[in-house]
């Protein structure tokens, strides 16, 4: 299972030799800079002393302002930011991220871009925000018209301003009433809700290339995941984040505990966020259920979303519970671990822990401290 995604989402490196070259022409390149006696440009003192760059961070954003022969357009723009709000760090990561907006007219080309934003609903702070965080609201022609439609998705200001600092939200296409992306998504069943979802948690994935997201939605169904199912917004958001290297490794090692190729892909079907959990989370959760607890291997891929839980505030702590009731005959011994699990902290402790605490008195001060639930229980 693991490796047919693999099989698909891989991109094949350039040849070797392609490679080499490259080496070859950026080391040169980079010898030559180091090699230039020719004295710095003068923008490089000015982006340290007027925005506060780095040394290094100047010389790199200098090189797109080298045809400059006064500071006079620098200036005013940053005259102009600054009269709008933006403090000296917004100013900074603005020009390490986009130097050029130095050489433009302040009057004529960013005065009026902001006007529009501001026009746009967004105060003193969140525009400094916005411009600070992503460029192209100042630099693209249709910025407002995309705002407004992120902003129009997601719901709130808030929620767009998040994700400001992704530049390719506002680089996306829109066709009509929406881009490529979403509406292949629309039309293979998922909801707006679910897509305004995966818009905030995977915003590259929503701004990536069409073909790319056709090919993991069709690799996300043929995994037994399909659109309408819960799961299937946790599946592609997986999904596209898979490597080759992290899907052989998390393969191996799910696979040296006894689970068979059914039972992983039972397993991503219904915990698709097994494949997001670290390699230690997943070896230290599966050596106490299989080799502590006693559970078979079997019944740990049946329910993969244990896996998930927090191993020494919820996993193990809980167990021990269930198993001091089971030893003592109290209700609730027998119930399922995962059914213990799922429920939430304050529940659990009062159809559960209340019956140890009865028992075994001050047992609820030391919960959910391990090396206590061991001993004591």
């Amino acid at each position: 299972m693991l490796r047919r995604i693999a099989a698909l989402l891989r991109h094949p490196p350039p040849p070797p030799q392609r490679f080499f070259f490259l080496r070859l022409v950026s080391g040169k390149k980079e010898q030559e800079e180091e090699d230039d006696p020719s004295p710095p440009h003068f923008m490089v003192g000015y982006l340290v002393d007027s925005c506060g760059l780095a040394m290094a961070d100047a010389v790199k954003a200098s090189r797109h302002l080298k045809h400059l022969k006064s500071p006079q357009r620098p200036d005013a723009v940053l005259r102009l930011l600054r009269e709008e709000g933006l403090c000296e760090p917004h100013i900074r990561r603005l020009v390490v991220s986009s130097p050029r907006v130095l050489v433009a007219d302040a009057a004529k080309t960013l005065e009026p871009k902001i006007r529009a934003l501001r026009a746009a609903g967004f105060s003193r702070s969140e525009l400094a925000q916005l411009i600070s965080a992503n460029p192209n609201a100042l630099r693209l022609r249709d910025a407002v018209r995309k705002i407004q439609f992120w902003r129009t998705m997601l719901g709130t200001q808030q929620k767009f301003l998040k994700l400001a600092k992704n530049v390719h939200l506002l680089s996306c296409k829109i066709d009509g009433e929406d881009t490529p992306i979403l509406s292949f998504l629309r039309g293979v069943g998922m909801s707006s809700a679910d897509i305004a979802k995966i818009v905030q948690r995977r915003p590259r994935l929503v701004s990536s290339r069409l073909k790319r997201i056709m090919l993991i939605v069709e690799q996300v169904k043929s995994l037994g995941v399909s659109p309408g199912s819960a799961m299937f917004l946790e599946a592609l958001s997986t999904v596209s984040n898979l490597s080759e290297a992290t899907l052989e490794s998390k393969s191996r090692l799910l696979r040296s505990y006894g689970w068979s190729e059914d039972e992983l892909l039972r397993a991503f079907q219904q915990f698709p966020i097994i494949l997001r959990l670290s390699e230690e989370k997943i070896r230290r959760a599966m050596d106490f259920l299989l080799k502590e607890a006693g559970y078979e291997p079997s019944y740990v891929a049946r329910r993969a979303v244990l896996l998930g839980y927090s191993i020494d505030r919820r996993l193990i702590p809980r167990f021990y519970v269930l198993q001091f009731l089971k030893n003592r005959g109290l209700p609730g011994g027998d119930n399922d671990l995962l059914t213990a699990m799922m429920i939430s902290e304050k529940k659990f402790m009062a159809k559960y822990l209340a019956q140890v605490q009865q028992a075994l008195p001050g047992i609820v001060d030391s919960y959910p401290e391990v090396s206590t639930m061991r001993n004591a229980i």
